[in-house]
């Protein structure tokens, strides 16, 4: 499904308000959520006063990259720096992203928004709320992929 020319909203609900999702475990509102926020991400805006293009896969690959090798030697408690670390590698990416006129030209300081609020939300949690945590980024990118996210 291709959602470059529709008009798709933020999702009304955001993932601060629903820390259970990476305490506890994924239920379908959580699937349902990353649906809709990656299907936001892909979409592009031309009516909105500042137009937006879809966020693109590399901006997300690159993010999902770095989190997936702090996997690959196990987290805990003890390794919350590591993650904290990609906090500002998202915020840089939002600066990045600023036209000549300082507007985002992407939707990356969303994700940076969702994103840092679940970074957050880790600290003092270990493998299994990681483990979750990688799920729900797993599949919002599988999401806007899926929605035509170029």
């Amino acid at each position: 499904m291709n959602t470059q020319n529709q008009s798709i909203q933020y999702p009304k609900v955001k993932l601060k308000d629903h820390p259970e999702w990476i305490t506890n475990q994924i239920t379908d509102e959580t699937i349902q959520w990353c649906e809709s926020f990656g299907k936001y991400l892909a979409c592009e805006t031309h009516k909105d006063k500042f137009p937006k293009n879809g966020l693109t896969s590399s901006q997300l690959r690159r993010f999902f990259g770095a989190l997936k090798r702090i996997a690959i030697y196990g987290y805990s408690k003890e390794e919350y720096v590591k993650l904290l670390r990609l906090k500002p590698m998202l915020a840089y990416a939002v600066g990045r992203d600023k036209d000549e006129k300082g507007y985002n030209k992407t939707r990356i300081s969303n994700f940076y928004e969702e994103i840092s609020t679940a970074i957050d939300l880790m600290k003092d949690k270990g493998e299994k709320e990681f483990k979750n945590f990688i799920q729900i980024v797993e599949a919002i990118v599988a999401y806007h992929k899926a929605a035509g996210g170029k």
